[in-house]
Formats: structure tokens, C-alpha cells, sequence
């Protein structure tokens, strides 16, 4: 039925293919690939091209979409990626091209990934409470799907998050080596078979998700569930973030915390010229976003994004505790739409602070509960005096409830906002079961007393620059630092740092806290942008555990051995760069490559 135009990629022989479709992504060159579009018959028929430099390329057919990629992990601990659309043809197409050739390009990379991580979660057959999440993810996305066929004509949300599922399909199919020759093939039952594709490359794109959607449905086996790398399969973020005013500039940056094993890592421009819905003209102002992401994956997750409006969006993950509230995420496959897809097209829709809110707390799913911070930077001017409003909302979720408030008024007074995994706002730090926590643990989860509260009270002030600012984001110097004393054996603990090296902890040491233990955890990165960069897309990145006052990490070199993940190098200690994605801003289809230049 919906396969009968459908050609296996390894299969395909056409002329005008190149070079093999998903070449692995470790040769050592910028890899470019296109799909363009040609009638036959009167249909629509699409055919796919691979490059060393698609900018040499002359092609009588309008191009639907091009990406390129460079796989610079061995240099610097990066990849790169860019996807650009083509309005030619309607947005499904698009978007579901923009999947296809997003995995198809890195294939390898992605499959990396996916064994690195979620691999092993569900394996065939199923067991029971596989089935059981099966079920969940199943009736979510047909619910999502549906949604957007019935209402995506005339409502943005729908419309916008419709358009990610296509994407997810061209995502799949790719990765099951499925090529789509015929756009009548691209059909609404087509999208539809997304609903049993739930458990293999999907599960990428929940990595922030996943962990409370196993505690809402009461799965323990796979909650406790280890992989090889002696970490729990399903896990969520927790990260560091800070935006700092100085004279005449600002800098927003965010810290990734994740297990070490998921540090194959991408920075990603997407520029897709998408509709706001699906009979107008307008085009969606965050048309073009840059972030920093992970294969085949199509929303930030750390997270951190620039987009074309001018906004940049940050988190850090605050969780829920309130065992209480999970019965709304239990109840809610069919009422509630999953936080990436609601992100992006907050990151899409949104002009400023209050529209972008607008946007995400709508189908409010209650998983990756996190506190959003959104910067508008079309209100900073350098040098100039500070808008009264707008120019920070901060917005705060829990299952049931996204609370927000313009907190300009607080970025202003203290010249800086750190965020650091605890909610600011009293009715959700109530709520969501946090007072229980400082009953049981102490200071460490108190707002203002936490050790990285502390830390950016006392040293945002040594900003003055941007290798200031870098080496406050990379700050761990936790056997001489007295904020990362604890009440363990030995009395100090690596978690307690901007960026911690949980690695760095004895593995026979006995901590008072579960998270001040040895595990293969901690900042497995740094990004940071300003007001020239916000203008131009880009961002300063470092890759990998930080070493500033600590050793670098090295795979070979751990106190406990497992075996180093897919792909990775083995000794994490890579210099800062700045992408360079300025080529991409005009819209251009065959853009140079994007570059990464050494900064500091």
C-alpha cells in the first residue's frame, strides 16, 4: 500500500546519484547531498545527489532541500550540520526531505548514537511494560498526527508541529533505508505509520522526555535499567546556564550535563522557509535557528537555541517530584503534545518573550520539566539603556502547570541570571516537591543556597569578556573550591561546579547525596553567544568535560572500565571554536560548507 513507490536505498540505481547514499560520515570531507524535484507523467517524482561541493553543481530541476555536513570529532570534538528547504514545494515536503536527508547524510554518526544510547531500552520481543510505553508513544503521536490533519489548515500550533512529524518520517526512513520516489506516496496515511515506529530511531528525539514518561507510567525495570557503559539507559539533562550583562554587551551561555557516552554531539543550522500554517503566505519569523543538538535529533535537548527573530531560548532541566502529579502525564497521550516539538515551534512562531511562551505552554505534555529562559535580543541595544520589559521572560513547567514572568526587572538589578536545576518561582518549587527534598538532603536543593547559587553570586562579577565568561562556564575546582565541600568521604564532591566532572569522584568514596557520586556524568560541553553573534546566528563551543583545574577526561583512563562508545575520541580535550553559518542567512540552496574557526 503506502510503500509501492518506495525504493530501498541500497538499491537505488540511478545515473544521477553520485556516490553512495549514506556514505559514512568519517572520511574526513564535508559531505553535501540534495534532493530536487521533476515532474514525469505529470506527478511529482524526487531523486536524491550527493557532492564533494554541491556549489559546483548545475541543475535544470528546482532543488526541495540540501544539507551538508562536516564530521570534525577527532579535531575538535564537533560535528556540523546544515539543512535548508526550498519553497517550491509545499512545507510537508520540506520538512520531510529536510529528515530524510538530515540521517541519510549522517548516518553512521546517528546509528553511533542511537547503539550509544537508547539501543537496548526495548528490544524485540517485547516485554511487558515495553509494550505498555509502546502503547503511550503510539497513542501520542496518533493523537498529535491527527490533530495536525484536522486543524493544521487554519491553527499555527498544529500546523507547525504537524510539519516536525513529517520531518520525524523522513528521519525513519532514512534510517530504514527507504527512499520515496513518488510525492503521491507522501500520503496522511503515509504519516500516520509513524504511530508504529515509536521504539527505534523516535526514542532519539525523547532524550529529555523519556526518563519522567517511565516514572508517570510506573515502568521500574526499564527506570533501572544499565547499559554497557554501566549508566542508566534513560536518564534526563541537567545543566548550568547563564546570561550576563557587561558594558556594552551581553553573553548568554548553557552547560549540557549528560551521561558521557551521549557526547556525539552536532551544531546545527536549520533554514526552512515554513508557512505559519497551512493557508497562508506568511512565512514563520524563526524561519532560520541555529543549536546546538545530536544525530538525526531536531530539537536542541541540552537546550540552546538562536533563532532568525532574534530570540535565543536556554533550559535547564527542574524535574517534578510530586509523585502526585504524574497521573496527568499518565493521562495524557491523548491531550498533550511531547516538549520538543512544542519548543520548536515556540523557537518557529514566537516574536518575542510572551509569544514564545504562548506557544510551549500549549499542550503542556508535563515531561522534561524545565525552566526556559528566552532573551529577546531585538530590545538590547549595546551601550544603550535596558527596556523596563521584555527583554527576559522566564517560564517554568511541572506536570499540569507552566508558570512565567517578565523578569527583566531581576536581570537588570543583578546584571546576570543564572539558572542551575531548581525552580525560581515559589508556586512551582512548592509544587513540585522540592521543600520534601531540602527536608531530606539540606542546602544542596535550596534556591539560594545551592553550591552553583553561590558560585555565579560570587564570581559573575570576573565576567569582562568572552574568555571570562567561558572560563566561568567551564569553572570545576572542587578540592580547593569550599562550595564543593560535602558532608562525604572524601569532604568534597566534583558535582559541585558550573561544569562537574562526576567522573573525578573516588568510586569507593560514600556521599551523602546520590548525585555526588562516581558515575560517568557531568558538563559535557560549553556554548555561548552575544549580541553580534545572536545578529549572525552563531556561537562560541566547546566539546567534551571541561579541564580547567581538573585532568582532561580520557576513555582509556577511567578508575571503573567499560567500553568507550561508538565513535567517540578517546581523550576529550578540544579547544573553543565559533561557527560560521553566515552563509546560510540570504536563504541561498548552495551555500560554502559550514565552518568552525579557532578562537581562543
Amino acid at each position: 500500500m503506502y510503500w509501492r513507490h518506495a525504493v530501498r536505498l541500497r538499491m537505488l540505481l540511478l545515473p544521477i546519484v553520485l556516490s553512495y547514499l549514506c556514505s559514512l560520515v568519517s572520511s574526513g570531507e564535508p559531505l553535501e547531498a540534495l534532493i530536487y524535484v521533476y515532474k514525469e507523467h505529470g506527478a511529482d517524482h524526487f531523486r536524491y545527489m550527493e557532492y564533494k561541493s554541491v556549489s559546483e553543481v548545475v541543475l535544470d530541476f528546482p532543488i526541495v532541500s540540501i544539507a551538508l555536513h562536516d564530521n570534525e570529532i577527532e579535531k575538535n570534538g564537533w560535528t556540523t550540520l546544515s539543512v535548508m528547504t526550498s519553497d517550491v514545494v509545499p512545507d510537508k515536503y520540506q520538512a520531510y526531505w529536510a529528515g530524510f536527508l538530515e540521517t541519510n547524510i549522517t548516518y553512521e554518526l546517528t546509528n553511533a548514537s542511537y547503539e550509544n544510547s537508547v539501543a537496548g531500552l526495548c528490544p524485540e520481543p517485547l516485554t511487558p511494560q515495553c509494550k505498555k510505553l509502546k502503547a503511550y508513544l503510539s497513542e501520542n503521536m496518533e493523537y498529535v498526527i491527527t490533530q495536525y490533519l484536522t486543524f493544521g489548515g487554519n491553527d499555527e500550533f498544529w500546523y507547525q508541529v504537524g510539519l516536525q512529524m513529517w520531518q520525524l518520517k523522513g528521519i525513519s526512513d532514512a534510517y530504514r533505508h527507504i527512499f520515496v520516489s513518488d510525492a503521491s506516496t507522501l500520503t496522511d496515511d503515509y504519516l500516520l505509520s509513524l504511530k508504529d515506529d515509536v521504539l527505534a530511531v523516535y526514542l532519539l528525539q525523547l532524550s529529555g522526555d523519556l526518563s519522567e514518561i517511565l516514572k508517570a507510567l510506573a515502568l521500574p525495570e526499564l527506570i533501572n535499567q544499565v547499559n554497557q557503559f554501566g549508566l542508566p539507559t534513560v536518564s534526563s539533562p541537567s545543566c548550568s546556564a547563564l546570561i550576563k550583562l557587561i558594558k556594552g554587551d551581553v553573553y548568554l551561555s548553557h552547560v549540557t550535563w549528560s551521561p558521557y557516552s551521549m557526547m556525539l554531539r552536532v551544531l546545527k543550522h536549520y533554514n526552512f522557509p515554513w508557512k505559519i500554517n497551512g493557508r497562508a503566505s506568511e512565512k514563520t519569523p524563526g524561519y532560520a535557528v541555529t543549536f546546538s543538538s545530536y544525530p538525526s535529533v531536531i530539537s536542541s535537548v541540552d537546550d540552546f537555541y538562536i533563532t532568525s527573530a532574534k530570540l535565543v531560548s536556554i533550559e535547564t532541566t527542574i524535574g517534578n517530584s510530586n509523585e502526585e502529579l504524574w497521573r496527568i502525564v499518565r493521562n495524557g497521550a491523548s491531550n498533550s503534545v511531547l516538549e520538543p516539538f512544542r519548543v520548536m515551534t515556540a523557537n518557529r512562531m514566537a516574536r518575542n518573550g510572551a509569544e514564545w511562551v504562548s506557544y510551549f505552554k500549549n499542550q503542556n505534555c508535563g515531561t522534561y520539566n524545565n525552566q526556559w529562559m528566552i532573551f529577546d535580543a531585538n530590545l538590547y541595544k549595546p551601550n544603550k539603556p535596558l527596556p523596563a520589559k521584555g527583554l527576559l521572560t522566564v517560564a517554568e513547567q511541572i506536570p499540569g502547570l507552566v508558570y512565567d514572568a517578565d523578569v527583566t526587572d531581576v536581570l537588570k538589578r543583578q546584571t546576570y541570571w543564572a539558572s542551575y536545576n531548581l525552580p525560581y518561582f515559589p508556586l512551582i518549587y512548592n509544587a513540585s516537591g522540592v521543600p520534601a527534598k531540602v527536608a531530606k538532603y539540606g542546602d544542596w536543593y535550596d534556591y539560594n543556597k545551592t553550591a552553583r547559587a553561590q558560585m555565579f553570586r560570587r564570581d559573575h562579577s570576573s565576567v569582562k569578556d568572552l574568555a571570562t565568561m567561558h572560563k566561568l562556564m567551564r569553572y570545576n575546582n572542587f578540592k580547593v573550591d569550599p562550595l564543593s565541600y560535602c558532608n562525604c568521604t572524601p569532604n568534597y564532591t566534583a558535582e559541585n561546579a558550573v561544569s562537574a566532572r562526576s567522573d573525578l569522584n573516588d568510586p569507593n568514596g560514600t556521599y551523602s547525596i546520590p548525585a555526588f557520586e562516581y558515575r560517568l556524568h557531568g558538563g559535557t560541553d560549553v556554548k555561548i553567544t552575544n549580541y553580534t553573534m545572536i545578529y549572525m546566528m552563531n556561537m562560541l563551543a566547546t566539546s567534551g568535560p571541561t579541564y580547567d583545574n581538573v585532568p582532561p577526561f580520557q576513555w582509556s583512563k577511567i578508575p571503573v572500565k567499560v567500553p568507550k562508545p561508538r565513535m567517540h575520541p578517546d581523550k576529550w580535550m578540544f579547544t573553543p571554536i565559533v561557527t560560521d553559518f553566515t552563509e546560510y542567512l540570504g536563504g541561498n540552496l548552495v551555500p560554502k560548507p559550514p565552518k568552525l574557526i579557532s578562537v581562543f
